[in-house]
């Protein structure tokens, strides 16, 4: 294969031996620029492939960095990348994701999760490339054995090396809790099954707190009082929601190409095999429905929902939350928070996810998007529904969507208003020239594609862009009030606030929603507060460790299963603290595959293993915190001053 070699030996903190490179740190890059032979000083071809092969000798999962910046930018883009521990895996990148245009790229053989992070770069002002690896607990050493730049697509070996036991658990390391067998797995599952739940008194039929109360309208709903917002239940008593996301069975893992890291996966001729696969075409497998088979037989679910529904209730949850099992929710009666699937789209978005948002077609789409909560609109046990979760679009800090849209060249309905827009303010384009330092014959030129906008133009359309996206969430959210006039808009759970523009559009939500992970979620809550001056519902959170079972930490990270502990009561108080807040969802049930959910994460983050066996640390601290939710909302209870012991994340 043609090449161009990257001069790794040129290169500070990086040691050769045998023709391979070295390069450890617990966290940094190696800059690629200026140099012969590098990116940097070639004509970069968005079609081919920045080529690295890697070993990461630590012990657990590592995040490798791809950054790329330009003239204009001053942090660029960073391609963030899972990769597993002990295995040689080759990394590719397509040069064109440096442009921005994907946020989560598809996983290839032997690498875990994929995210494209920042403002996109321009390739043709290209000014410096980089590989790292993100801080760490603990140092990471990566073999880089080769870096190259290909004109094709790289072939991507797997290397024949067991990384997962028979029953889903990594291997190579053993860990209190871990389970040593099958006979140890069905000795425990039998002994969960036999538990009776333990009585909840002082609470309604919903939930709901029974010492605080008022009117009830039949549904969930909003009550201020003071300065304090709550939900309250359709029996009218105050509801804090205490969420756990994701209850399911889960654990689809994504084996497409990398079977052989596996000690054994059950013949296709096995009774049921087919249930254990997301569908007989794919080669998702899940290990926490095979576990569960192997106990119970073929009524493994049926056992499964009565383990969980008795757990929920004994750990003191009251909301069945985000991409839970609907037969689940069915069988519970629990209360629940619904997402609408497949956000109304357009044939051609401006930005990523980002519809024509003035046009005909995305109020087509939002219509009939809209008619999926026709068989929900009569449920009281749905608290709402959320709109989406974190657009892609709006990962980017501060885009400014309308310059975007001008800089497209195709023809969009928005870019029609956007110039409509401009001609109310300036009338003549002499005069939109003289204020952008511009010389366009007409207005009609800006239809075409307009790039090189000065400061005083990108400023104008900043002041347009907030409109854009109060067409983004108000033309759906009116579609869905048509049809459901009853529930609870709980918003598109964004995933921070990016700009100060995603909070357009926001008095057509019920609630204000966003995933906040933090170690402390009060300043987030504050802050959002602050701008929106509406109750808020955070959607996600989550601590992982990496003293049981998997790799990577996820999103935050604490040192051990006990700080796991004190992580979720600490997060909680303080988010029950805030009058403006009506309740957490912890994000997830379970662990994720150590091999890679559909995207390749594999976080140490759930309440339960892929054997179903509790984390009985944060179980404890669930179960005490539900209890103390409400004597924090009285005041009667300061919140909790002990915090954890915080450690750099691994996640990606």
């Amino acid at each position: 294969m043609e090449y161009i070699d990257l001069s790794l030996a040129k290169l500070k903190n990086v040691t050769k031996n045998d023709n391979t490179y070295t390069f450890s740190k617990k966290g940094g890059s190696l800059i690629f620029d200026g140099e012969k032979g590098t990116i940097c000083s070639r004509k970069t071809n968005k079609d081919e492939y920045i080529v690295f092969d890697v070993t990461n000798l630590s012990d657990f999962s590592a995040a490798a960095t791809l950054c790329f910046k330009d003239d204009n930018s001053k942090e660029g883009i960073t391609v963030k990348i899972g990769v597993l521990p002990h295995v040689k895996t080759t990394l590719a990148l397509k040069e064109e994701a440096a442009e921005g245009g994907t946020l989560f790229l598809k996983r290839t053989l032997g690498r875990l999760k994929t995210v494209v992070l920042g403002a996109p770069v321009k390739l043709n002002c290209l000014t410096s490339f980089a590989f790292g690896v993100t801080p760490s607990p603990n140092e990471i050493s990566l073999i880089i054995h080769s870096a190259y730049i290909s004109p094709t697509e790289p072939e991507y070996p797997v290397p024949e090396v067991k990384l997962v036991d028979t029953l889903g658990q990594k291997k190579i390391t053993s860990w209190q809790g871990k389970t040593k067998d099958e006979a140890e797995l069905s000795a425990y599952l039998k002994n969960e099954l036999q538990k009776s739940p333990a009585p909840r008194e002082g609470f309604s039929p919903y939930g709901g707190y029974l010492k605080k109360s008022f009117a009830p309208t039949g549904w969930f709903a909003l009550e201020k009082e003071g300065e304090r917002w709550y939900l309250k239940d359709p029996l009218g008593y105050a509801f804090f929601s205490c969420g756990l996301d994701c209850v399911g069975v889960d654990g689809d893992c994504n084996l497409t190409g990398i079977e052989k890291f596996c000690d054994y996966l059950p013949p296709k001729d096995t009774p049921g095999w087919a249930r254990f696969r997301r569908d007989e075409n794919t080669s998702f497998f899940s290990w926490s429905k095979y576990n569960l088979y192997r106990v119970f037989g073929d009524d493994w679910y049926d056992k499964w929902a009565e383990i969980t529904k008795r757990r929920l209730s004994d750990w003191g949850f009251n909301t069945v939350a985000c991409w839970s099992d609907g037969e689940f929710i069915r069988r519970s009666s629990m209360p629940y928070v619904h997402i609408l699937r497949g956000f109304p789209r357009t044939e051609k978005n401006i930005f990523r996810d980002f519809p024509d948002v003035f046009s005909n077609e995305y109020k087509a789409q939002s219509e009939a998007w809209a008619q999926q909560l026709k068989e929900l609109a009569e449920d009281q046990n749905m608290i709402g529904y959320f709109m989406s979760n974190e657009p892609n679009w709006a990962f980017v800090d501060n885009l400014n969507i309308t310059a975007f849209t001008l800089e497209r060249p195709e023809p969009f309905a928005s870019k029609n208003y956007i110039i409509a827009r401009l001609k109310e303010k300036y009338s003549t384009i002499d005069s939109l020239n003289s204020a952008w330092h511009s010389d366009f014959s007409s207005f009609d030129d800006l239809l075409s594609g307009v790039t090189n906008l000065s400061k005083e133009a990108l400023s104008d359309l900043d002041e347009i862009s907030p409109e854009l996206v109060r067409e983004f969430i108000r033309v759906p959210a009116l579609a869905l009030k048509a049809i459901d006039p009853n529930h609870l808009n709980l918003g598109m759970r964004y995933a921070w606030l990016s700009s100060p523009a995603l909070a357009a559009g926001c008095e057509y939500f019920d609630v204000f929603s966003f995933n906040c992970y933090r170690h402390d979620p009060y300043n987030s809550i504050e802050n959002i507060v602050k701008i929106v001056n509406m109750p808020v519902m955070i959607g996600e959170f989550h601590f992982g460790a990496l003293d049981r079972g998997l790799d990577a930490t996820g999103i935050q990270g604490v040192a051990t299963q006990s700080d796991r502990a004190k992580a979720y009561r600490y997060y909680m108080h303080r988010a029950a603290s805030h009058p403006y807040c009506l309740g957490a969802h912890y994000f997830t049930l379970n662990d994720q595959p150590y091999l890679g959910r559909f995207d390749g994460e594999n976080y140490q983050i759930g309440f339960v293993d892929v054997c179903n066996r509790e984390y009985p640390e944060i179980v404890a601290a669930a179960k005490q915190t539900h209890e103390e939710v409400y004597r924090i909302i009285s005041g009667d209870l300061a919140p909790t001053t002990d915090k954890p012991d915080e450690i750099d994340p691994i996640c990606y």
